[in-house]
């Protein structure tokens, strides 16, 4: 099942009656909150105390096995991000920024050099570009991801690709069975991606986005031995690009040392301000449910429909590349009868698209 037919899944449930869907984190034993499907909204959010609490008590006993590989609460939050339900915390400034930047750059009196929006690479993990643009301003105009040309430097491509190197051992594996509830669940992680892996690819899916739908030129760059210096890389990349090309550049990120370097390579930047607070409730749109579950799938491995008893799979044995670049997840029902009633609508809506694409 695709990211997009999550939808299905969810229509499914609340045509069968049920409203309240509690998702939780099966490897914790941890509710990480309830949606409300007929507002629709999520309340009673995980606090982080609690969530920091479940996580230490599962901690491995084998040394060997890093603690890296479970979610923290900013896995959460970040999900809750990139799904477009947090907004950033100057979403409203930032909206304002990019639509007068948008009718500056067409006023060849106010900006007569070409203007490009080169990118951070957290604003790829972010996915700020697919998820939370459109926005709209106070007086009703609309900012477009499209109304922009963009530009991606090969030390931020680099720095994803890195990172896509764990795949957990079968010792890993036997580790975690011994602290994590309902263990038989990791027989679907053996030789499966680990959990910053994971992640990486989601940030994959956002570079592909940019530079397939949004065209982003790729300019060159020579990465550092360290993150620090790499954010220095990435900002100089983008001024010689500049420079060689007569160029305006606007610098996307979500890092404050990195809008000082770019200050320094003479770029604008445009910082987007991370929320670190999460609410216990607000409503979500409904659009977005299914963006935050496949998030929280990949992201987490596995989350559970607690009261549905249906488990949603981010990775799973024999999931292949295909399957990340396609935002598949892997869905287990409990019985046959809610099976065969998503599939027959999952069905029903394939057909429907395949006549309107054909």
């Amino acid at each position: 099942m695709s990211r997009r037919e999550l939808q299905i899944l969810t229509n499914a449930i609340y045509r069968g009656e049920t409203r309240y869907i509690h998702v939780s984190y099966p490897f914790y034993g941890t509710e990480l909150f309830t949606l409300d499907i007929g507002k629709p909204e999520l309340k009673s959010i995980v606090r982080p105390d609690a969530f920091d609490w479940a996580r230490n008590s599962k901690r491995p006993l084998d040394r060997s096995v890093s603690a890296d590989e479970l979610p923290s609460y900013s896995d959460l939050r970040n999900c809750l991000l990139s799904s477009g339900f947090l907004n950033y915390k100057n979403e409203q400034e930032i909206t304002d920024r990019l639509i007068a930047l948008r009718e500056d750059s067409r006023d060849p009196n106010k900006r007569p050099r070409p203007v490009f929006v080169a990118v951070d690479t957290n604003i790829l993990y972010d996915r700020f570009l697919s998820r939370h643009l459109p926005l709209v301003d106070s007086t009703g105009r609309t900012v477009q991801a499209g109304d922009f040309r963009y530009v991606v430097s090969e030390v931020v491509l680099l720095e994803i690709d890195s990172r896509v190197t764990h795949k957990y051992s079968r010792d890993e594996i036997r580790a975690l069975a011994q602290v994590f509830s309902h263990p038989e669940l990791l027989q679907e992680f053996s030789n499966g991606s680990g959990r910053r892996t994971r992640v990486s690819k989601l940030a994959m899916n956002e570079t592909e986005y940019l530079l397939t739908e949004l065209r982003a030129l790729r300019i060159k760059g020579t990465p550092a031995r360290d993150k620090e210096h790499n954010d220095i890389e990435i900002a100089q990349s983008y001024k010689h690009w500049a420079r060689s090309n007569d160029y305006d550049v606007v610098l996307l990120t979500a890092d404050e040392d990195m809008v000082t370097h770019a200050r320094a390579g003479e770029l604008m930047p445009l910082q987007l301000e991370i929320p670190f607070a999460v609410p216990e409730h607000a409503r979500i749109d409904p659009w977005k449910m299914s963006d935050l579950i496949y998030d929280l799938a990949v992201t987490f491995g596995v989350i559970s429909l607690d009261n549905e008893e249906v488990r949603v799979f981010g990775e799973w044995g024999g999931k292949s590349s295909t399957d990340y670049a396609r935002e598949h997840v892997k869905v287990v029902f409990p019985e046959e009868g809610k099976h065969d009633t998503v599939s027959r609508q999952l069905e029903i809506c394939r057909r429907v698209l395949g006549w309107a694409n054909g």
